[in-house]
């Protein structure tokens, strides 16, 4: 039984609270990696608990059991790193890379360019390595072609963004039903209801805007550049294409994140030794340090340098930090303190929904990363929707339909930041076009409005329930 006397009042919560987003949001505005600011959080606990007199290893506890609940999330993000070496060595991932941009034409500039980044970012798992690459060609070819700037920005973001959401490989889509109490699948299953209806959306309009702008001839020097680059590095063909292969059947055949993706990873490394010729221990290398090349073609080489679990670190510190801060913030009554007020107001799925957002896109407006919007959210809403006897996948859906689209809409996001600086636009000129960002939004809002999409579980087996038994909807009916 844990220790009552372990529990923060309201007004040292708000203090404790105030005390570590400050902190985080100095190290943040310095430019400083997040992961450093976030495990300087459990001094700044640990001041606290001695402080309140609080018995430290009960507290140190609370810290140590929020990592061991997410642990698993942690590997599936290194074995991620992996996978993407792998597959960039055996020409997995550049062979996607040259059919997609082979399909470029300026009728279809627009959605071509909102699937190319779509795919790439999937397979990868990154927005930033997919507007970098792809992305960064694109505005390149779409300029070209007398495309404006801003909505060719829009189309690269919303198909990398959409990849950042959907891709198993991604660290918001392991991060966020890790913290909601989810599983992966399950995470990405609930996303289809809401993300690929507003992808659709984006498709047709950007469909019918770049109809508008299409021009009939345009230099294709870049396109070419890009293609020449790739088929002049790797072996391409349909038998690159086994890795990813064998990761869809598995997925489709149920078998767990980390196996199916650490499989992945060795059959991209025996790929690799069968169509490019290098030997195992070049494998080995690349899935410690990630792939390298020097083609001498900027945009060849910004996608393809990348992989490795030494890439994934920092996301694997952050995301290790930040559960074990959470949970001892959660376990000492810091968060319910501070949602208890908006805790009372809940009788109905949709203002729970309602405030799941509002919760999302503070903590990614007050952190500026992605993590920090998970983070928060997850650990304040994780133990409502518990209670309430809604499915926490409603909860991590929610979480990636704000945090992770709502960053791009903050100009001192790192999001906003990074997608300026990379692709050459003013936050001006891409802030309408950012479609995806505005349409997911609304649709989950509709979905939490009838029902749709919306499960329920029992709070104390977690099993499947009807919407009738759930205690949000008895809560309702006894008011009404």
């Amino acid at each position: 039984m844990e220790n009552k006397k372990q529990k923060a009042t309201m007004g040292e919560s708000i203090v404790l609270l105030l005390a570590i987003v400050a902190e985080i949001v100095i190290c943040g505005r310095a430019g400083l990696n997040l992961e450093i600011p976030l495990f300087l959080t459990w001094l700044i606990i640990w001041v606290f608990a001695k402080i309140r007199k609080f018995d430290w290893s009960v507290v140190e506890g609370y810290l140590l059991d929020g990592v061991r609940a997410g642990f698993q999330s942690v590997m599936i993000v290194g074995a991620v790193g992996l996978l993407i070496g792998t597959w960039i060595l055996c020409g997995c991932i550049p062979t996607m890379i040259y059919y997609g941009l082979e399909i470029i034409s300026p009728k279809i500039f627009l959605p071509a360019t909102l699937i190319l980044c779509s795919i790439l970012s999937t397979m990868t798992g990154t927005s930033y390595g997919s507007a970098a690459s792809a992305g960064l060609a694109c505005m390149g070819i779409g300029i070209s072609m007398g495309f404006p700037p801003g909505l060719i920005a829009g189309a690269v973001i919303s198909g990398a963004l959409f990849g950042d959401k959907m891709s198993p490989f991604s660290d918001t889509t392991n991060l966020a039903p890790a913290m909601a109490g989810g599983t992966l699948f399950g995470h990405v299953k609930s996303m289809c209801y809401t993300t690929l209806p507003g992808w659709l959306i984006c498709l047709v309009i950007f469909a019918v805007v770049g109809a508008q702008h299409g021009a009939s001839d345009y230099d294709t020097s870049t396109v070419n550049e890009y293609l020449g680059g790739l088929a002049a590095n790797f072996n391409l063909g349909p038998i690159t294409l086994l890795p990813i292969l064998l990761v869809i059947v598995m997925l489709l055949i149920k078998v767990p994140a980390l196996p199916t993706i650490l499989c992945g990873a060795v059959v991209g490394a025996i790929t690799a030794m069968v169509t490019q010729g290098v030997s195992w221990v070049d494998c080995f290398n690349v899935m410690k340090s990630g792939f390298s090349i020097d083609s001498g073609i900027l945009l060849v080489d910004k996608l393809l340098n990348r992989g490795g679990i030494s890439s994934m670190y920092n996301i694997m510190m952050i995301m290790t930090f930040a559960m074990g801060m959470g949970n001892a913030l959660d376990k000492m009554g810091v968060l319910m303190n501070l949602v208890g007020g908006l805790i009372r107001k809940i009788d109905s799925v949709l203002k729970l929904v309602g405030i799941t957002m509002i919760v999302s896109y503070l903590s990614g407006a007050i952190g500026c990363t992605m993590s920090m919007a998970h983070v928060v959210t997850g650990k304040l809403m994780a133990p409502i929707y518990k209670e309430e006897g809604v499915d926490p996948h409603v909860l991590s859906r929610t979480m990636e339909d704000c945090g992770t689209l709502g960053g791009t809409l903050m100009p001192w996001h790192t999001n906003a930041v990074y997608f300026t600086g990379t692709l050459g636009v003013l936050y001006s000129e891409y802030i309408p076009w950012v479609l995806l960002c505005y349409i997911v939004p609304i649709l989950s809002l509709i979905a939490a409005a009838t029902g749709f999409a919306i499960w329920y579980v029992d709070p104390e087996t977690g099993k499947r329930i009807p919407k009738e038994q759930a205690p949000i909807n008895q809560k309702k009916k006894s008011a009404a």
